[in-house]
């Protein structure tokens, strides 16, 4: 006999509207993410009580808005030519006493996005991100961006940062609310250069295997990002950081994955000839000493640093499938059997299901302190 179904408590009361603002609209994540939330309104809003509107979207070229809230899946007819005036106008509005709370949904790897974060903490608006860039900046203003969402209550969410949608933050947040320090991590970050070292040792050439990487979504919009390990290095600020290591960019080693890039910043696209070559070598070589290359990123009392390593073929972070991550984590009480967590690191799909499941924790944060607000008054009235 089939279990009945029981409802959870949300099942049983009218959803909260909750007002997004999705920017990278048009991006892979940001697609990505609009056609997730047309597929999951109807169960978030029976089973997690939130009614998700999509209130206002933009790009670098377009720009839509709808007080009743624009169909995820037909964004494009409903954008309009970007100007600056409507966007500073759509924040002032959001940033005034408003009805419906209201929250910021950051898909880019823009600077420009990242910088007025602060500001919009500090009036209340939640963010939920992908993008990296904001607590990969210099130590100061991501103690800034901290203070604003603590002094505000607004909550700041950016889980996909590391690891798209593997469980790697909020744990380590635990390990230290319970008090239990972490000594070191270790782990290969990156899925798109984990995608690559898959290709490269199942004998493709670099840029073929870089290409189809780029095809696939796996790489940010300019590959050489990942390339220098700069993509790198902002994951591993923001895993160091979150586990209580006061780190700035600079103090990071780095040895790029592919030299060209570093060498050549701005045309490294027209010397992947030596790289196919400089990368076949290094294959030939590992497989005659029974190795396999990976990129770590590592991070411990001595520093933080990201390098080429050739390990055992049979380490664990040397046969990871294609495109995934894997963490190794050695705190005060497990140093002995340290706590690992993996799992797929890269692509617009699973990063964009990351993206709402933190929309989901950050409105639900949002209702309740709006609600909380509304009893207050109530009973000062």
């Amino acid at each position: 006999m089939p279990l009945a179904h029981l409802p959870s408590p949300s099942d049983t009361r009218p959803a909260s509207r909750l007002d997004l603002v999705l920017i990278g609209a048009r991006g892979q994540v940001g697609s990505a993410f609009r056609r997730r939330l047309a597929e999951q309104h109807a169960a978030i809003a029976r089973r997690a009580g939130l009614d998700l509107r999509l209130l206002a979207a933009f790009d670098r070229r377009g720009f839509a808005y709808d007080l009743e809230g624009l169909a995820p899946t037909a964004l494009d007819a409903a954008l309009q030519p970007r100007r600056e005036d409507a966007i500073e106008a759509l924040f002032a509005h959001l940033q005034s006493p408003r009805q419906a709370p209201a929250l910021v949904v950051d898909c880019t790897a823009s600077d420009a996005i990242a910088a007025r974060y602060p500001e919009w903490l500090a009036s209340g608006l939640g963010i939920a991100t992908a993008n990296k860039r904001a607590n990969a900046r210099e130590l100061a203003f991501y103690r800034q961006i901290q203070r604003a969402a603590a002094a505000s209550g607004a909550p700041y969410r950016f889980e996909t940062t590391v690891g798209a949608a593997i469980p790697i933050l909020g744990p380590l947040r635990d390990l230290a609310l319970r008090g239990e320090g972490v000594r070191a991590i270790q782990g290969v970050l990156s899925g798109s250069l984990s995608f690559l070292l898959e290709r490269l040792h199942g004998g493709q050439r670099f840029s073929a295997a870089l290409a189809e990487a780029q095809s696939l979504g796996y790489t940010e919009p300019d590959a050489g990002e990942d390339l220098r390990a700069d993509d790198l290095v902002r994951k591993l600020l923001v895993l160091a950081r979150e586990a209580g290591f006061a780190l700035e960019p600079h103090e990071v080693s780095v040895t790029p994955f592919a030299e060209c890039a570093a060498t050549h910043p701005d045309d490294w696209a027209a010397h992947l000839d030596a790289e196919d070559a400089r990368w076949a070598a290094r294959i030939a070589g590992a497989k005659a000493a029974g190795t396999r290359w990976t990129i770590l990123a590592e991070v411990d009392v001595a520093g933080a640093r990201i390098a080429l390593r050739e390990l055992d073929a049979r380490s664990p972070f040397a046969t990871l499938p294609a495109g995934q991550n894997l963490v190794r984590i050695e705190t005060d009480l497990q140093h002995e059997r340290p706590l690992w967590l993996g799992g797929p690191g890269a692509g617009p799909d699973i990063t964009a299901a990351g993206v709402l499941s933190d929309v989901i924790a950050a409105g639900q944060s949002l209702v309740r302190g709006a609600q909380a607000d509304s009893r207050r008054r109530s009973v000062a009235a």
